[in-house]
Formats: C-alpha cells, sequence, structure tokens
C-alpha cells in the first residue's frame, strides 16, 4: 500500500518490509512506534494487522499519525477536498509571512540578494482559506484528516524538498505548481492510540514489539526542519524571528535562544539518554534503528554496549540512501548503512 505523507528525514519507507520482517520472527500483536515521524511506520503495521500504539513529541507527527491510526469519515472529507480544491485564495499568515521573495544576506557568497521565502503568492493564499476553512470543521478526526491534506499539498509546492529551513536559490517547477489538495490515506485495521511526548514517560510501558528510531545526528533538530508543519496544525500564527532564511516561530529556535534541543542530541547525556530509552520498556522485543551517517552522537560501539546490557542482541545492516534533495542543490546522496539492533529483553 502506497501511504501518502509528508517527506520527512530519516523516512523508513524504503525499509518496511526488513522492520516487518524482523517483528514476523516473534509472535507479536501490538507494536508501538516510539519516534514516529512522518507516520509511515504506524500506518504500514496498522495495515498489516497489529494494533499501533505511536508517540512523538511534535505537533505535526502526532497529527499524521492519529489520522493514520484513528481513521476518518472518507465521504465526508472527500467533500471537504472538493471545497478546499474550489476556494478562492485569501490573504493570511502563511501568505504575509513565507510568499513571494524578500532581499537578505547570503552568507555563503556575502551578498545581498532576493531569495524566494516558500510559496509563490497564488499558493499561499490557497493555503492560508484552507486552513481557515478546516477551523470551521466539527468532527475532530475529519478536521485532522483536512489538515493533513492541506499539510500534504503544502510540502508539495514548498521550495525546498528536503526541510523548511531555507528555500532553494531559484523557483523549482514544483512551487510553479497550482496547489492540489487529496485526502490523507485511509488506512483499516485495529485502533490504535497515539501519545504525545517523550517516549521515555509514555503512560504503557508493555508492547509485543517496540521500535525506536531517535535522533541522534548533530545539528538535524526536527522541530527546525519542519516547523511550518507544525505551526500549521497549531495554527496558532505565532510571531517569528525574521532572521532566518525561512521565519521560525521561537519554539523552532534552540541555540540562538539557548535552548536545549531534548534528549538524544547531547553527547553529555547520549550515554544515560539511551539506557534509560531501552530499559523503559516491557517489550518482547525492540528494534532500534542506527544508521552510520556522519555527526551522529553515539558511536555504534556505544549503542552495542548499551543494547547488549538490556538483552540479546543481533544487528541487521542494510544498504539505505542518506536523503533525497533537490537536483538544483547539487548534493551527493550517497548510500549508507542502516543497522537494525534487534534486542530481546531478558
Amino acid at each position: 500500500m502506497n501511504f501518502k505523507t509528508v517527506a520527512y528525514k530519516g523516512s523508513k519507507r524504503k525499509l518496511l518490509k526488513d522492520i516487518q520482517g524482523l517483528v514476523e520472527e516473534i509472535e507479536a500483536e501490538t507494536f508501538l512506534d516510539g519516534f514516529s515521524g512522518s507516520g509511515i511506520v504506524s500506518a504500514h503495521f496498522r495495515n498489516e494487522g497489529y494494533q499501533v500504539f505511536a508517540n512523538d513529541k511534535m505537533p505535526s507527527c502526532n497529527l499524521f499519525s492519529r489520522v493514520f491510526l484513528h481513521g476518518y469519515n472518507k465521504k465526508k472529507v472527500d467533500k471537504h477536498i472538493k471545497h478546499l480544491n474550489a476556494l478562492k485564495g485569501a490573504i493570511g499568515w502563511i501568505t504575509n509571512n513565507y510568499s513571494g521573495e524578500k532581499k537578505r544576506m547570503i552568507k555563503g557568497i556575502k551578498k545581498i540578494e532576493s531569495r524566494p521565502l516558500g510559496f509563490i503568492k497564488k499558493n499561499a493564499m490557497k493555503i492560508d482559506a484552507a486552513r481557515e476553512y478546516a477551523e470551521t470543521i466539527s468532527d475532530l478526526r475529519d478536521k485532522e484528516a483536512v489538515v493533513f491534506s492541506i499539510a500534504l499539498a503544502m510540502n508539495k509546492v514548498f521550495n525546498n524538498s528536503n526541510d523548511q529551513k531555507s528555500c532553494l536559490k531559484d523557483w523549482s517547477q514544483g512551487s510553479l505548481d497550482n496547489i492540489i489538495f487529496e485526502p490523507p490515506t485511509l488506512v483499516s485495521g485495529k485502533q490504535g492510540m497515539v501519545f504525545s511526548g517523550d517516549v521515555d514517560s509514555v503512560s504503557r510501558k508493555n508492547y509485543d514489539v517496540v521500535y525506536l528510531d531517535p535522533p541522534y545526528t548533530n545539528g538535524v533538530l526536527y522541530d527546525s526542519c519542519y516547523h511550518l508543519n507544525d505551526s500549521l496544525v497549531l495554527w496558532d500564527k505565532p510571531k517569528l524571528d525574521t532572521s532566518y532564511a525561512i521565519p521560525r516561530p521561537s519554539r523552532a529556535v534552540f541555540r540562538k535562544n539557548k535552548k536545549t534541543a531534548g534528549k538524544f542530541y547531547s553527547k553529555k547525556s547520549a550515554v544515560d539518554d539511551f539506557k534509560n530509552l531501552l530499559g523503559y520498556f516491557d517489550a518482547k522485543r525492540i528494534i532500534l534503528s542506527y544508521s552510520d551517517a556522519p555527526r551522529n552522537i553515539l558511536k555504534k560501539d556505544q549503542l552495542i554496549e548499551i543494547s547488549q546490557a538490556i538483552g540479546n542482541l543481533k544487528i541487521i545492516e542494510r544498504e539505505h540512501k542518506i536523503c533525497s534533495q533537490n537536483n538544483k542543490q547539487k548534493k551527493i546522496s550517497n548510500k549508507l548503512k542502516e543497522f537494525f539492533f534487534v534486542i530481546d529483553k531478558k
């Protein structure tokens, strides 16, 4: 099944069958996706018949998983989506802050140039109109499905396919296309549950399988990478720090505001963070994803030592791509090794 969701750094779309194979080695009915991100792992395992629980502290990721695990009324949502596509655009928060171009100092060349802010104006206006319409939907599940639809469409016409921290130097063809709203994938299966917050504080600890794909790469702060998704979901229209290439709300500004990015990002606490994480759950099997990408907080040998203290460990290795980036960025997307740390609790 092809699940429609947003592009996301570290997405496991191409590794879903590998993860499923590790789950099928044991008798399992319940599955926790501890860092759910785009929701694709949760969606896949619900579709495969498991009762899925998901957790993520980011508001947008939480919503993606709720739509995949709770579902929605297809007939009503299809009607809402049809209405979105017929809406006239309206100037609002997105248009005022993320459309057109602005002149700014380009650090790399030390020149002031005009660069895209994210969206062409007519698409930004459609996003504003669509998101305001979503606020009028009374049924929560249907409203969240519509907001997911807007996020999907927004990401397709944003002038950077990799993240929301910057834009391409020139407008990409995708960003010039007319925005089109489509319903998110409706997943069938057992009813799931979604938690919000630090994964090692979720109220339920016992699962057959716990799948963990935590952030462990220095400098890849997901709250900053996908701040626009969060703002769209929350629709709180926050004040923005315009010193960045793409303006950010304070919740997505860390170093400048002297805020910590949270667990798993600090070398000083990383070993203890991972010990606490792997030791928190009462699970038959824990599957931890780890890529040998540059700038990792923890080295593979450190994770091996931590994992062996928790249970019996085997490591499965797969080839995987670092990330996909727009060709205009001229960045090489090399393959790297993806490791699955498979821990059967003692």
